[in-house]
C-alpha cells in the first residue's frame, strides 16, 4: 500500500522557530509558529536567484506571524491586487524546487494572501 505524502504533509512540514529559555543562553527550544500572519513589507522579483528562475516573477515578503515571529516567504497563488502591505496571509505547503540529479521534488512552506 503506497502513502499518499499529502495526506501527512502536516507531520514533515512543521513551522518551526527556536526560543532561547534564559536572555544569553545557548539553551534554545523549538516552538511551532503560527500559520497565519500578515505582510510588513514586499517586493516583486523578476530577476530570481538561481534555481528558481521558473518561478519569476514572484513576490518575496517578509511576514509577521500571528506570535509577532517575522519570516521571509514567497507569496503564491494570489492575485497581484491582494498583495499589499497589511494583508492577512496563511501558510501552505508548495513545491520549491526539484533537484536537478535525483529529480527529487523539494516542498516547502509558503503564504497565500486570506485577506
Amino acid at each position: 500500500m503506497a502513502i499518499q505524502a499529502w495526506r501527512i504533509k502536516d507531520r514533515y512540514y512543521r513551522l518551526i522557530g527556536s526560543r532561547c529559555q534564559e536572555c544569553g543562553s545557548e539553551r534554545i527550544r523549538d516552538k511551532e509558529m503560527p500559520k497565519q500572519g500578515k505582510i510588513m513589507t514586499y517586493t516583486r522579483l523578476h530577476e530570481p536567484l538561481p534555481g528558481f528562475e521558473a518561478q519569476a516573477p514572484f513576490y518575496l515578503a517578509v511576514v509577521m506571524l500571528d506570535n509577532g515571529a517575522r519570516v521571509l516567504t514567497q507569496i503564491v497563488d494570489s492575485s497581484d491586487e491582494s498583495v499589499k502591505t497589511g494583508a492577512r496571509v496563511r501558510a501552505t505547503v508548495r513545491r520549491a524546487k526539484v533537484d536537478g540529479d535525483s529529480g527529487q521534488i523539494i516542498y516547502g512552506y509558503k503564504f497565500i494572501v486570506i485577506g
